[in-house]
């Protein structure tokens, strides 16, 4: 069904919760939406806000008892992959925000539309965000004291279950005591399913095969060998500029759309390396260092963050089909990693 109405005014969106007044506006609300909103707010309206590629997103429009206006961010995805997708999101932005209640928009719920077949949806508060590139300063701070502060409630590397980016689902649904066994199992999955969205291609399949057998034992393993040990720190897991924002009121740097999940710290800014990034800035990635230093051996960083960002590259190859740049770009990088490191067992 059309969940985005062509005018505003003509649609019997839903009913509220504490009256029998019509939601005015050109975004459905369901009542398994209401129900997850908190039971001291009347929605008066919900609009279309925002883009977004594999879902559809509006603005909830209330007041509160106290006569107070208040706002929430609702996304609708209309296929079966929507449940384990909201529903990964909504574990782990409330991991997040139990630990950064801060930076975090607070998560409100999710569920399925038991009139719709394969409606499902997710709600948070809206915060007023510009599009301007994040403050370094700020952002790099934020982000570090987020992985510090931080603690796996197993602690292990993982999650509860799988998480998604886009429409992707990642496989982080386990616990492992070991962060090379699984990022090894991350990057494979996305290996595969690349793959199955673009095809074999046996330069990369070679690359891959070598990287998970060689490259990632020494490169990845030796963080955790000889008394050296990684922290499970959570992470936001897609952590670029379209997912970050300021609010326009306060200045404050906030994050979401998160595919979280708890890795090795330096798993969040490898995503700041790749160059169709604008957040490939080095200074984003300096001023990190700042507050969490490089982990052990330190020399070897840099190689680490840009095996880190052939994860990002294969997820965008498998999201966008045909991108066959961005597969030569993650193949590119394999190679010269395994140039250094695809030597030794």
């Amino acid at each position: 069904m059309a969940l985005m109405a062509a005018h505003s005014s003509q649609i019997a969106a839903g009913k509220d919760k504490h009256s029998e007044e019509v939601i005015a506006g050109n975004v459905v609300v369901f009542p398994e939406v209401l129900a997850v909103l908190p039971e001291d707010v009347k929605v008066i309206s919900a609009e279309s806000y925002g883009t977004s590629a594999w879902s559809q997103t509006g603005r909830i429009n209330a007041i509160k008892t106290d006569g107070s206006a208040v706002s929430y961010f609702l996304k609708y995805v209309m296929k079966e992959h929507g449940e384990p997708q909201l529903k990964g999101e909504y574990t782990g932005m409330l991991e997040l925000y139990n630990t950064a209640p801060h930076m975090i928009p607070k998560p409100y719920g999710w569920g399925r539309v038991a009139s719709e077949p394969c409606l499902f949806f997710y709600v948070c508060d809206y915060i007023p965000l510009t599009q301007a590139m994040p403050d370094p300063v700020k952002l790099a701070k934020l982000v570090a004291d987020l992985h510090k502060n931080s603690e796996s409630p197993t602690g292990k590397f993982g999650f509860y279950l799988p998480t998604y980016d886009g429409w992707q689902a990642q496989d982080v649904g386990h616990w492992d005591d070991s962060w090379t066994s699984c990022f090894a199992r991350l990057l494979k999955g996305l290996w595969e399913l690349d793959a199955d969205m673009n095809g074999h291609w046996d330069e990369l399949d070679s690359a891959m095969e070598i990287t998970l057998g060689k490259v990632i034992p020494r490169l990845i393993g030796i963080l955790e060998q000889d008394g050296r040990s990684i922290k499970p720190c959570l992470i936001h897991g897609d952590l670029w500029e379209t997912n970050i924002g300021t609010n326009i009121k306060t200045g404050d740097i906030f994050i979401f759309d998160a595919a979280a999940y708890y890795g090795h710290n330096e798993m969040e800014i490898g995503i700041w390396r790749v160059s169709h990034h604008k957040m490939k800035a080095k200074v984003y990635r300096q001023e990190y260092v700042k507050h969490f230093k490089k982990s052990e051996p330190v020399e070897e960083w840099d190689d680490r963050l840009k095996l880190y960002g052939v994860k990002t590259k294969l997820m965008y190859s498998a999201g966008v089909p045909g991108g066959q740049n961005i597969r030569q770009q993650a193949l590119e990088d394999l190679l010269e990693l395994i140039e250094v490191y695809g030597g030794e067992n």
